[in-house]
C-alpha cells in the first residue's frame, strides 16, 4: 500500500514554466503547463514525455490553460481559437463542439491529457475584467447548452475537460487573482443563474474547478474552494459531482493572503481531490507534506486521502496517449470560422475599403489590421490616453484624410478612451466603430452609424474581423451578453 506521503503527493498539481524539463523536479499526480509564447510544439511534447517516461507507475496528469482567445497556452503550431464569448456570439452547438476536438488535438499532439476549460461562468459584471470574454455569454441555459457541447468536444478527442469555476466567478468585478471576492447574490438568484451550467454537466463531468469566492449564500464564512457546504454539500451530494474536483491556483491572494498551505489543507479537507499549485514547487511540496501530517494526526481522515487519490488516479489511467505531432488535424481552420461568424453587427455596415481606411486601436500593443491588410495604416493610443494622446491621434487622422476604424478596448471602464472615441465619431461620422472585448462599451457609441462587436484581439479574432469588414465574409453573430440601452 502507497504511503501517506506518496498518496498525499498525488494530489498534488505543481505549475511548470517553459518546456526545460527538471530531473529535480519531484514526482507529484499532476503536472500544469504554462509554456512559453514562442515555444514550439515539438518542445512541449519533449517535455511532457520527460515528464511520463520518468513515472514508475501511472503517468501523471498533463493539464493546460487553452481556453482561446487571451488564455492559450500553446500558441505556435497549433489552430489559433478565438474567446469563448465568440463562440457565444456564433451560438452554435455544431461549432462549439469542433472548437473542442480541435483543442483536443492540439493538446494531445502537446501530450496533454486535461484541459482547464470551458468555462461556466456568466458575463454579468462590465466591470469583471478577470473572466470578460472567457465567458460563453450571459444567459445560464446557452452557456450551458454551449459549455456541454465544448466539453463534448474535448472529451471525444481524448482530452478531459475541466468545467470552471464553480459555483460561478462571473458576477463579481474583483479578481480572485488580487483579493477575495464577495458575491452578494441571494440563493434563489444564484439557483436559478449561476449554477445552472455547472448543474447541467455536474453529473457526467470528469473534472470540474473550484472558484475562489465567498459566497453568502451558501456558506458565509469560507470561500468556496475551501467549504465544505460548497464542495461536498452542494456539488457532490446535491448536484451528483462524482469527478475530481480540481482547486483554483491556491496561491492567488484570494487564498494565499492568509496562507496557500493552510488553505490547501482546508480545501482538501473540505473535499478538493487535486490542489493546484502554478507557481512555487517549493509551496506545493509543503502542502503535500501538510496534508500528510493532517491525516497522521487524524484531522482529515485516511479513508478522504485515499478517496481523493483514487479518483485521480483514475484520471490518469484513463488517459488518452498522446497524438503524434504530424497529426492530420480534424477541423482546420475552425478558429477563425468561429471568429467570422461571431462578428456582430449592432448596426450600419460592416464593411471598409481597406485603402481608404486608419485604424485605431486603443490599447493595442502593435498593429492588428495591418497584419492582415498591409495598405492599412494603423494609429495605436493607450486604453486610458493623456491629452496628449488624444491630440495626437486626432492630428494623424487630419493629416491621412481616411476613414477611421475604431478599435474599442473596454470603453466603459476607460472614459479618456470613450472620450476621444466620441470626438472621433464627432469628426468622422461615417467612422467604423469595433468593441474588441467584452461589448459592454456598445452603448457608449451611440453617435456611431456603423458599430461590430467582435469579442477578442487575438489572432483569430482579427483574422475573423478582417474576413468581415474587408472581405465578403457575412456577419451573423449575435450579442451574448445583456446591455443596457
Amino acid at each position: 500500500m502507497n504511503g501517506i506521503g506518496e498518496l498525499a503527493r498525488g494530489v498534488v498539481m505543481a505549475g511548470i514554466k517553459g518546456t526545460a524539463f527538471d530531473e529535480t523536479l519531484p514526482q507529484f499526480g499532476g503536472y500544469m503547463l504554462f509554456g512559453e509564447a514562442d515555444a514550439p510544439l515539438y518542445a512541449i511534447r519533449a517535455l511532457t514525455d520527460a515528464l511520463r517516461e520518468r513515472a514508475a507507475g501511472l503517468p501523471p496528469l498533463i493539464a493546460i490553460d487553452q481556453e482561446g482567445g487571451r488564455v492559450a497556452r500553446l500558441h505556435r503550431d497549433v489552430e489559433p481559437m478565438p474567446s469563448m464569448m465568440a463562440l457565444g456570439a456564433a451560438g452554435e452547438l455544431d461549432l462549439t463542439r469542433r472548437a473542442g476536438e480541435q483543442i483536443a488535438f492540439d493538446l494531445r499532439r502537446a501530450g496533454c491529457a486535461l484541459d482547464f476549460a470551458p468555462v461556466l461562468d456568466l458575463a454579468l459584471e462590465p466591470g469583471n475584467r478577470v473572466i470578460g470574454t472567457r465567458s460563453f455569454g450571459a444567459d445560464p441555459q446557452q452557456v450551458a447548452s454551449l459549455g456541454a457541447a465544448f466539453g463534448v468536444g474535448l472529451a471525444g478527442g481524448g482530452v478531459f475537460p475541466c468545467y470552471k469555476h464553480f459555483p460561478g466567478h462571473g458576477s463579481t468585478a474583483t479578481d480572485s487573482h488580487d483579493a477575495l471576492p464577495l458575491i452578494s447574490t441571494d440563493e434563489v438568484t444564484l439557483r436559478a443563474r449561476d449554477l445552472v451550467p455547472f448543474a447541467h454537466v455536474a453529473r457526467n463531468a470528469a473534472v470540474i474547478m473550484t472558484a475562489h469566492v465567498v459566497v453568502p449564500a451558501f456558506d458565509g464564512e469560507r470561500p468556496a474552494t475551501t467549504s465544505t457546504r460548497v464542495l461536498t454539500g452542494l456539488l457532490r451530494e446535491e448536484l451528483g459531482f462524482q469527478g475530481v474536483l480540481v482547486t483554483d491556483c491556491l496561491q492567488m491572494q484570494a487564498i494565499a493572503a492568509q496562507d496557500s498551505v493552510s488553505g490547501a489543507v482546508d480545501a482538501f479537507a473540505a473535499g478538493a481531490d487535486l490542489l493546484l499549485f502554478s507557481h512555487d514547487v517549493a509551496v506545493a511540496l509543503a502542502a503535500a507534506a501538510a496534508v500528510e501530517e493532517a491525516v497522521d494526526a487524524g484531522r482529515i481522515p485516511l479513508a478522504r486521502l485515499q478517496e481523493a487519490h483514487r479518483r485521480v488516479a483514475n484520471l490518469r489511467a484513463a488517459a488518452a496517449a498522446p497524438l503524434p505531432l504530424d497529426a492530420f488535424p480534424p477541423h482546420r481552420g475552425v478558429g477563425r470560422e468561429i471568429a467570422r461568424r461571431a462578428i456582430t453587427v449592432v448596426r450600419g455596415i460592416p464593411h471598409a475599403d481597406p485603402l481608404a481606411s486608419v485604424a485605431v486601436s486603443f490599447g493595442g500593443t502593435e498593429p492588428e489590421l495591418k497584419r492582415e491588410a498591409a495598405v492599412v495604416e494603423e494609429l495605436i493610443v493607450p486604453s486610458d490616453p493623456a491629452d496628449a494622446d488624444i491630440a495626437f491621434l486626432l492630428d494623424g487622422l487630419a493629416q491621412r484624410g481616411r476613414r477611421p476604424l475604431v478599435l474599442a478596448r473596454r470603453a466603459h471602464l476607460h472614459p479618456a478612451q470613450a472620450g476621444a472615441i466620441a470626438q472621433i465619431l464627432e469628426r468622422y461620422p461615417d467612422a467604423l466603430v469595433v468593441s474588441l472585448l467584452e461589448p459592454f462599451d456598445v452603448p457608449l457609441f451611440a453617435s456611431a452609424r456603423h458599430l461590430l462587436a467582435a469579442y477578442g484581439d487575438d489572432e483569430a479574432a482579427i483574422g475573423g474581423l478582417a474576413d468581415v469588414i474587408f472581405g465578403s465574409s457575412l456577419a451573423s453573430g449575435r450579442l451574448p451578453v445583456s446591455l443596457d440601452t
